[in-house]
C-alpha cells in the first residue's frame, strides 16, 4: 500500500454568505496558510489575526469564530503509477465538525461527527497532475442551534444546550475548568492511500489463562480486495517483547475476506500497573503478500494480561465491591481523571503527552480516567499509558446532559462507538468503557430517570438510555468482550449516588460545601470524582493577566475561574481554615494548601477502606483533574503549563506503595494506621513522636509491626487530647530509612499561632537539598523556578526528622520556602 500524506499545502479563509460557494472558493482574496493537523483559532492566530486566546479577557472577543463557516482548500499531485492502482482513497482521521468536501469539483462526502473518521473511494474522480480538495466547515453552534429548535431543548449542565446535539467535544462549548472555544478545521491527519488490496482490519481479543501460564490469541484478519488475485496469502507473527519471534502462521486466502487463526504461548510475559509490575509488550505484525511482493503490512502492540472487575458481597458493609483485578491481583486504583490538555487539541505533542503522563506516574498514580466531554484521545496518549503502566477508564463521550437517541442521532452514535472501539482495543492500559459521565445523575436531578422503565426509552424524558443500555454495551459486546462495560459514571445502585455499589462522585464537598474533614466518611466503593480548587503558581497568573489585574478578585483572575460562583465557593474553604492572606501570592499559598491538605485527606481515609480480601470497601480514588486545558483557577493538580500544585505532591504521598495515617478519632483519642500496597507482606517499625510547636520532644515510642499486602491495617488508638500546642507525628521506617510519614495538627489552622520555625535548606550538592527545622513547619513549599523538578515538596517538617530532597535542574538557582503562616 502506498501512502500519501495530504497534511501540506492547505489555505483558509472565513466564509461570505453573500458570496456564491464556487466563486468563493475561486478567489485569491483573503486565504490565509493553514496546518493540518490544525483548527481555524490556531492559524488565524499565526496569521496575526486575533489577539492570544488565552489572555486576559481576549475569549470575550473570539466568539465570532465560532458562529462563522469556514473555507479549506488544498492540492495535491497525483501520477500516473498511483492512478494505476486498484484504488484509492481519501482517508480524513478527523473532520470538526459539519464538513462537506468536493473532490475536483464533485462532493464526496457530508460528515456531522467529529469522532468519526472518514473515507472515500475516489479512483474515478482522480487526474494526473494536480487536483484539488475543497472543505466547507459550517458553524456548529449555529447548526446545533437549528436542530435543538427542531427537536426540543433538553436540560444540562455546563455549555450551550445546543451541544447535546452535536458530535463535537462537548467542552468546546465551555466548562466550569474551560472556555468557549468553538473550533473549525482538520483536526487529525488526512491522507491518500493506494492499493490493490489491504488489511482491513486486525483484531486479536487474546486471553490469558486463569493459572497465567499460558495466553491464547485469536487473530481474526479482514482483507480488501480490489484486483483480481491481487492478495494470496496472510503471514502472521508474534514477537517477544525482547524481538525474537515466538509464533507465526501462513494463511493462504482463496477468494476469502476474512481469515482467522489461533496462536498459542505458554508463560506469557504479562503486563502490570506500573504499580506492580513491568510492562513488556509484544508486537504482532501481520503482513498481506501478493502476486507482486508485500501489498500492506499491519502491527498491533499487545500487553497480555488478565483483567476483572469484581463487583462481590462485602464481610461487613452492604452492596458489593466494584475493584479491578489485573493478573489474578486486586489494584487499588488512585489516579486522576484527564480532561483534553489543551482547547486546541491538535497542538498537544507526542511530548507534552509524555510530559503529563510522566508526572502520573511519578505521583504514584496507576489510573487516569478519560472524561466523556472531551476526546477519544491521540494515539499517542493511548500507547503512552500502555507503556507507562497507566490504566484508563475510558469514557464514551457524553457528558452532564440529557441527550437525544432519535433515529438520526443512534446512527452516528453507532459509528462513533464503533470507530472508537476498533481503534483503542489493543490497548492494555484502557481497562473498562464507559458510556457517559453525570449523566443519569442529571437525570435524577429533574426527577426523569426511572429504573421501572426497561424499554422504549426513546419515548422517555431520558432517550439516552437507549445508547447507554441498549446500543453502546452492543457495541463493546461485538468488538470487544475482554472489557467490562459500564453504564454511565456515576452508577449503581437505585441512585447513582448510592455508595454501596459501583462508583460515585464526591461533590458534596466543593459543590455541596461540606466541609473537606468529612472525605473519609463519604468514600464509596470506588471514588471516581471529588475535588478542590487551587490556584495556578504566580508564574501561570501573571502569563495570562495583565500586570494591572495581578491582584486577588480582579476581573481577569475571577474570569479565569470557570465555576459557577467559583470564587465564592472557594472563600468558605479558605475563611474555615486558614487566615486568609490579602496578597495574591499569599492567597495562591492559601488555595495550594487547602487543596493539598484536603485531596490528601480523601485519599488517606479511602486508601484505609481497601483492607483485603472481602473488605475492599473503597477501591478507587480519581482526583478530578491532572490537567488543563487553558490556564485557569480549577481543580487541576498540574496547571496548563505543566507547573505542579502542591497536592500533587501530598497525593503521591497518600498513593505510596507504604504509607501511614493519623485519625482523631474523638477529642481524646488518635487512630494510627498503614497501608501496604506491595503484594509481599513486610515487617516495619512505627514510630510515633509528639513534639510541641516549640520544638520540644514530649514522647517518642517505636515498635515493630507486620503489614500484609495489598491492604491496610488498623495499628492502634492512643490517648491523645487535641492540643493547638502539640503535634503528632508518625514514620515508618524500612532497613533504616524513613519510608513514610504523617502528621496530626490541631485543626482549623487558623486557630494556630505558630512560631518561627527556624527552617534551614541546606545544599548537599547540585541536586539534593536537605530540610531541617527547630519547630514545626507546617506545608513547607520549596521553589526554585519552573524548571526544577522536586522529589518531594509541600513538606510538614518536625524537628528530629530532616527530609532529604532531590531537586533535579536546581544548579545554583536560589530556593524560596514559604510555610503555614510565614
Amino acid at each position: 500500500m502506498e501512502y500519501k500524506d495530504l497534511t501540506k499545502n492547505w489555505q483558509l479563509k472565513q466564509r461570505v454568505p453573500e458570496v456564491d460557494l464556487t466563486a468563493d472558493f475561486a478567489t485569491t482574496e483573503s486565504w490565509l496558510p493553514a496546518n493540518v493537523p490544525g483548527v481555524v483559532h490556531l492559524d488565524l492566530l499565526a496569521a496575526g489575526q486575533i489577539p492570544e486566546p488565552f489572555y486576559a479577557l481576549n475569549e470575550q472577543q473570539l466568539q465570532w469564530i465560532g458562529e462563522r463557516d469556514w473555507l479549506y482548500r488544498s492540492t495535491f499531485e497525483i501520477t500516473a503509477e498511483e492512478l494505476a492502482e486498484a484504488e484509492l482513497a481519501l482517508c480524513f482521521d478527523g473532520l470538526d465538525t459539519y464538513a462537506t468536501v468536493w473532490l475536483n469539483g464533485v462532493q464526496i462526502l457530508t460528515s456531522d461527527n467529529m469522532f468519526v473518521p472518514q473515507r472515500v473511494s475516489v479512483k474515478s474522480l482522480l487526474r494526473v497532475g494536480s487536483n484539488d480538495l475543497h472543505i466547507v466547515f459550517e458553524s456548529a453552534l449555529l447548526r446545533g442551534q437549528q436542530l435543538e429548535a427542531q427537536y426540543g431543548k433538553l436540560p444540562l449542565w455546563n455549555g450551550d444546550s445546543s451541544r447535546l446535539y452535536v458530535r463535537k467535544a462537548q467542552y468546546h462549548y465551555g466548562w466550569d475548568w474551560g472556555p468557549v472555544f468553538m473550533t473549525a478545521g482538520l483536526w487529525r491527519a488526512v491522507r491518500l492511500e493506494a492499493y490493490n488490496a489491504r488489511l482491513a482490519n486486525v483484531h486479536c481479543p487474546y486471553e490469558v489463562a486463569e493459572d497465567l501460564a499460558s495466553a491464547l490469541l485469536p487473530v481474526r484478519i479482514q482483507v480488501e480486495e480490489l484486483a483480481a488475485d491481487s492478495a494470496q496469502e496472510v503471514h502472521v507473527a508474534l514477537y517477544a517483547p525482547s524481538g525474537e519471534l515466538v509464533v507465526e502462521r501462513t494463511l493462504a486466502l482463496q477468494g476469502e475476506q476474512v481469515v482467522e487463526t489461533q496462536l498459542e504461548i505458554s508463560q506469557p510475559e504479562l503486563w502490570w500497573p506500573h504499580t506492580h509490575g513491568k510492562q513488556p509488550l509484544y508486537r504482532l505484525v501481520t503482513t498481506l503478500h501478493g502476486t507482486q511482493g508485500e501489498e500492506d503490512r499491519h502491527e498491533l502492540r499487545l500487553g497480555l494480561r488478565r483483567l476483572r472487575l469484581v463487583q462481590q458481597a462485602l464481610q461487613d458493609e452492604p452492596g458489593s465491591s466494584f475493584y479491578f483485578e489485573i493478573n489474578n491481583t486486586p489494584i487499588f486504583c488512585g489516579g486522576s481523571n484527564w480532561i483534553p490538555a489543551d482547547s486546541f487539541t491538535p497542538r498537544i505533542s507526542r511530548d507534552r503527552y509524555r510530559q503529563w503522563l510522566q508526572l502520573a506516574v511519578d505521583g504514584n498514580q496507576n489510573m487516569l480516567r478519560v472524561w466523556g466531554g472531551g476526546i477519544y484521545e491521540d494515539p499517542a496518549f493511548y500507547e503512552l499509558c500502555d507503556e507507562l503502566g497507566l490504566m484508563v477508564w475510558q469514557d464514551f463521550m457524553f457528558a452532564c446532559g440529557l441527550y437525544p437517541a432519535h433515529t438520526e442521532f443512534q446512527q452516528s452514535i453507532r459509528a462513533e462507538a464503533e470507530a472508537a472501539v476498533c481503534r483503542l482495543r489493543h490497548h492494555p492500559s484502557i481497562v473498562i468503557w464507559c458510556a457517559n459521565n453525570e449523566d443519569y445523575a442529571i437525570a435524577e436531578s429533574k426527577g426523569v430517570s426511572d429504573p421501572q422503565i426497561t424499554e422504549h426509552f426513546e419515548q422517555t424524558a431520558f432517550p439516552a438510555r437507549a445508547l447507554y443500555e441498549q446500543l453502546l454495551p452492543a457495541v463493546c459486546a461485538e468488538l470487544d468482550a475482554t472489557r467490562p462495560y459500564w453504564p454511565g459514571s456515576p452508577y449503581g445502585g437505585v441512585r447513582s449516588s448510592d455508595p454501596t455499589i459501583g462508583d460515585v462522585h464526591v461533590w458534596s464537598v466543593w459543590h455541596g460545601g461540606l466541609p473537606y474533614q468529612d472525605y473519609p466518611r463519604l468514600a464509596g466503593r470506588f471514588v471516581s470524582e471529588f475535588g478542590m480548587q487551587a490556584f495556578p503558581v504566580l508564574e501561570t497568573i501573571q502569563e495570562f493577566a495583565p500586570p494591572e489585574e495581578l491582584y486577588p478578585q480582579s476581573r481577569t483572575l475571577d474570569y479565569h475561574n470557570k465555576a459557577d460562583g467559583g470564587p465564592g465557593l472557594m472563600a468558605p474553604y479558605l475563611v474555615n481554615n486558614v487566615r486568609v492572606p490579602a496578597d495574591l501570592e499569599g492567597q495562591i499559598y492559601a488555595t495550594q494548601l487547602v487543596q493539598s491538605e484536603a485531596l490528601s485527606a480523601a485519599i488517606r481515609g479511602w486508601r484505609r477502606r481497601w483492607q483485603g480480601p472481602g473488605c475492599e470497601y473503597t477501591a478507587g480514588a480519581l482526583v478530578w483533574q491532572l490537567n488543563d486545558c487553558y490556564p485557569v483557577m480549577s481543580w487541576a493538580l498540574v496547571d496548563y503549563q505543566l507547573r505542579i500544585k502542591p497536592a500533587y505532591y501530598t497525593i503521591a504521598r497518600e498513593l505510596a506503595p507504604l504509607a501511614v495515617g493519623l485519625s482523631r478519632q474523638s477529642p481524646d483519642s488518635v487512630a494510627i494506621w498503614a497501608v501496604n500496597g506491595d503484594t509481599a507482606e513486610v515487617q516495619i517499625e512505627l514510630e510515633l513522636r509528639t513534639v510541641n510547636l516549640g520544638g520540644e520532644v514530649l514522647s517518642e515510642h517505636r515498635r515493630t509491626v507486620t503489614l500484609a499486602g495489598n491492604r491496610s491495617r488498623e495499628l492502634d488508638v492512643i490517648q491523645q487530647p487535641q492540643n493547638d500546642q502539640e503535634v503528632l507525628q508518625a514514620r515508618l521506617w524500612r532497613d533504616g530509612v524513613v519510608v513514610a510519614r504523617a502528621t496530626l495538627w490541631s485543626e482549623p489552622y487558623k486557630y494556630l499561632t505558630l512560631p518561627d520555625p527556624q527552617l534551614s535548606v541546606e545544599r548537599l550538592d547540585d541536586q539534593h537539598i536537605r530540610v531541617s527545622a527547630r519547630r514545626p513547619a507546617k506545608g513547607v513549599w520549596l521553589e526554585a523556578g519552573a524548571t526544577v523538578k522536586w522529589s518531594d515538596n509541600m513538606l510538614d517538617i518536625v524537628p528530629g526528622d530532616p527530609q532529604i530532597i532531590v531537586a533535579s535542574g536546581l544548579g545554583d538557582q536560589a530556593i524560596q520556602a514559604r510555610w503555614l503562616d510565614k
